[in-house]
């Protein structure tokens, strides 16, 4: 039985000085059938060119603007999808993979039916340390995960992070593709929820490492920084008012919640830029409120299915 098809979907926006080590160590990859994509949001560092001399031989599409992370890595999906991949894999650019990564997220999947989304075990960028994703995220776990050799094949997780998030052909024929109210953030686990409306889990797979440096092309200055916390909250926002396993009443109880969070870490460190980004950030969430009532409701379909 021959192996699945695999599409790994490296989306960049102004990440050139990570992609060398990304797509380096993504060529020592010990799996056979996948296909490396690489995707630019229209970057003006001159990582198509880099691209283009050092690694020609890779699939390249350049974007005309800068979609997000949402609609630049549908733009892979859909291709990959319309190729006859069986998974699709989005990979972050400042990472660097371990040489058996795809074959052991791969194999994982294979033997975990009820499964539709894995990750891999996020390690610090230089080191071997487990990274902040992981330690955070799956802190409940952290014995086993440093100790891959033992521990299960999969564990089970409400959801993986989108730096390396792998997803089975028949969760994205069941429920589509990343949302698009989304720009960047959120959306890995809103795609996890709906993935488990569908029931479909999510897991880890502590034989799959990745060295991953976190934040990427978001960190390049103030300017930039203020602009990823502006559309991180956003989308925080519209992730708490937008459950579908919740009633509208609910969510909004949720979305209180988070308004109030929000206020209380401004007052404690007040600037008048964040009071004006909360601010103007109600206004534009009052603008899309007909697309947030319009997802709730699609999502909501998939739980009484």
């Amino acid at each position: 039985m021959s192996q699945p098809l695999v599409w790994v979907i490296v989306l960049n926006y102004n990440g050139r000085e990570w992609l060398a080590g990304c797509f380096e160590a993504l060529a020592a990859t010990r799996y056979e059938r996948y296909r490396a994509l690489f995707i630019d949001n229209a970057s003006t560092d001159d990582s198509v060119e880099l691209m283009r001399t050092r690694f020609p031989q890779i699939a390249r599409i350049e974007n005309a603007a800068n979609l997000g992370f949402t609609e630049g890595n549908n733009v892979g999906i859909r291709l990959a999808l319309a190729e006859g991949a069986d998974y699709f894999v989005l990979l972050n650019p400042d990472t660097r993979v371990e040489p058996g990564w795809l074959h052991e997220l791969i194999a994982a999947g294979e033997a975990a039916p009820g499964v539709g989304i894995l990750g891999a075990v996020q390690l610090e960028y230089e080191g071997e340390a487990l990274n902040s994703w992981t330690t955070t995220a799956a802190r409940a776990h952290l014995d086993r995960l440093r100790e891959p050799d033992s521990a299960p094949r999969i564990i089970e997780m409400e959801w993986v992070e989108g730096a390396c998030f792998a997803v089975k052909r028949d969760v994205a024929e069941r429920i589509g593709l990343l949302d698009a109210i989304y720009f960047s953030f959120y959306e890995e686990i809103d795609y996890c929820r709906r993935a488990a409306c569908a029931g479909y889990a999510s897991a880890l797979v502590p034989r799959s490492r990745i060295h991953h440096h976190r934040g990427g092309s978001w960190q390049a200055d103030a300017r930039i920084s203020r602009r990823r916390d502006y559309v991180c909250d956003r989308s925080q926002f519209i992730f708490a008012a937008t459950d579908p396993r919740k009633s509208p009443l609910r969510n909004a109880g949720w979305y209180a919640v988070t308004l109030a969070t929000k206020a209380r870490a401004l007052f404690r460190g007040f600037t008048f830029a964040r009071a004006v980004d909360l601010c103007r950030m109600q206004i534009d969430l009052l603008f899309i409120f007909p697309a947030m009532v319009a997802k709730w409701r699609r999502d909501r379909e998939r739980v009484r299915q």
